[in-house]
């Protein structure tokens, strides 16, 4: 009985460690350390719901800048849009947009470089969505939807098409 309690034991001690091991792995993403900055905007009044990227207002929309072609999101009533910008040691290498007005996804890939994000998104009426991405140059990939005006949408980015190694989640409105 107490070899039992041994083999018990070190068993347990074992699938522990292992789980520990796999809680704490990082994400093998395929460049070293991404930032991801972003900014949730209320279209109604250009207020920063949450995230880090400067807001500016202006006639008819919100501005937020940045060094590929800035973005600007038009006002539609009750919406939150998102821009997600993903930085390799400084260098933008991907765009994630969200426009309410529209219901539109819009996926750079500024980088070029043969690795891309990939973008998929998820509403209580339609389930997930198809995964997309950019394709591979300057210009954006843009994905309309048909959403529900005040619908919840999560945005989930990826490093792997198969909709693993997942970059960041935030939420939106349609």
């Amino acid at each position: 009985m107490h070899a039992r309690r041994k083999a018990a034991f070190a068993l347990a001690s074992a699938a522990a460690m292992a789980g520990t091991l796999l809680a704490t792995a990082p994400p093998a993403q395929a460049y070293g350390t991404l930032d991801v900055r972003y900014a949730r905007v209320d279209t109604d009044n250009c207020d920063r719901i949450s995230g880090t990227l400067p807001v500016t207002p202006a006639p008819g929309g919100c501005y937020l800048y940045d060094s590929l072609d800035d973005t600007y999101f038009e006002k539609d009533a009750d919406g939150e849009a998102l821009k997600v910008e993903v930085r390799n040691a400084g260098r933008l290498v991907s765009k994630v947009e969200f426009h309410p007005k529209g219901e539109n996804l819009w996926i750079y890939d500024p980088a070029a470089d043969g690795d891309t994000v990939y973008v998929r998104l998820w509403t209580k009426t339609h389930g997930w969505s198809a995964v997309f991405y950019a394709t591979g140059d300057q210009n954006p990939h843009v994905v309309p939807f048909d959403f529900a005006e005040g619908e919840n949408v999560l945005i989930e980015i990826y490093d792997h098409s198969d909709a693993t190694d997942r970059i960041a989640s935030f939420s939106a409105r349609a």
